[in-house]
């Protein structure tokens, strides 16, 4: 038995469930659209704040740099002091104050190799391991900001988005380099003082400042000499150049089967045109006229 009164209301509560799926399935896109929006939002927002000195880039290995001095710090005090010595081929690295008060590096000197040493972020080993973990974050993150600028925008083109992206990488490495080599050298520079040891806060706070610095003053040059345009018109006119030589080549390749083509059907024919007179030929002088009248003049 049918009840048409119970059938529509069950295509009314499907169509209306339909409704509400496609309308949760928009709301979501327009929320992550929202987020990513607002992500990209910060990231412009706190590098024009800072001058270039931090964005959302950065802000990880900054604040990786800043955990491990706070770690540091915490183990042999605001007044702790060490520095870095080298002696035999081997790095030390010495601390003063007294081991007491300590309660992981309780020692005065150990290898710059030591675990419990690079734990705390000290060291040539520890300040390598540091950078190429900043490094790697700060790529990742770029290349995701980046990306994601790129796809929020209508008007940015490929070649932009590869200049931005090489541009933001090639001033975040080379402010890691720099907070990397203030580091190295404020502990070397104890060890050369000796009688001397610099405070492991000045140290600490010195690398982060002196990376931040030197990342502000590369994004104010890029902005002075517009770097990353003429990186992007580079990159542009690379990539025509490149879409021109593969057209052409891919021109001068067909060409080339055509021709290819032509010439073997050419052989081809002369082939069985040859091979015709030397049938025709092959019969007039072994089976006479008779035979060759019969087969060719009918």
């Amino acid at each position: 038995m049918v009840y048409p009164l119970a059938e529509q209301r069950m295509a009314q509560q499907h169509s209306s469930a339909h409704d509400v799926n496609q309308v949760q399935d928009e709301a979501t896109v327009v929320s992550l659209e929202g987020f990513a929006q607002a992500i990209v939002d910060a990231h412009q927002g706190m590098a024009l704040m800072t001058g270039g000195a931090l964005d959302l880039a950065t802000m990880p290995g900054t604040l990786l740099d800043s955990r491990s001095g706070h770690q540091l710090l915490k183990e042999i005090g605001v007044k702790g002091r060490y520095y870095t010595k080298i002696a035999n081929g081997k790095t030390y690295v010495i601390f003063k104050g007294y081991p007491a008060v300590r309660e992981v590096l309780t020692g005065t000197r150990y290898l710059s190799s030591t675990p419990k040493v690079v734990a705390f972020g000290i060291g040539p080993e520890a300040i390598r391991a540091g950078g190429r973990l900043n490094a790697v974050i700060m790529i990742t993150c770029y290349v995701a900001l980046d990306v994601m600028q790129f796809i929020m925008s209508d008007t940015q083109l490929y070649s932009e988005l590869f200049a931005n992206i090489i541009t933001d990488v090639a001033i975040g490495a080379v402010a890691i380099g720099a907070g990397m080599a203030a580091a190295a050298a404020g502990a070397l520079l104890a060890g050369a003082i000796t009688t001397v040891a610099i405070p492991a806060l000045a140290i600490a706070a010195g690398a982060i400042v002196v990376g931040m610095a030197v990342g502000m003053a590369l994004g104010q040059l890029d902005k002075a000499f517009a770097l990353r345009e003429k990186l992007s018109a580079a990159l542009r006119w690379t990539g025509e150049a490149v879409a021109l030589g593969l057209q052409k080549t891919g021109q001068t390749i067909r060409e080339a089967q055509v021709s290819m083509r032509q010439k073997v059907e050419e052989l081809e024919r002369r082939g069985n045109r040859f091979l015709y007179d030397l049938e025709r030929e092959t019969i007039w002088h072994l089976g006479g006229p008779d035979l060759y009248n019969q087969i060719y003049r009918r």
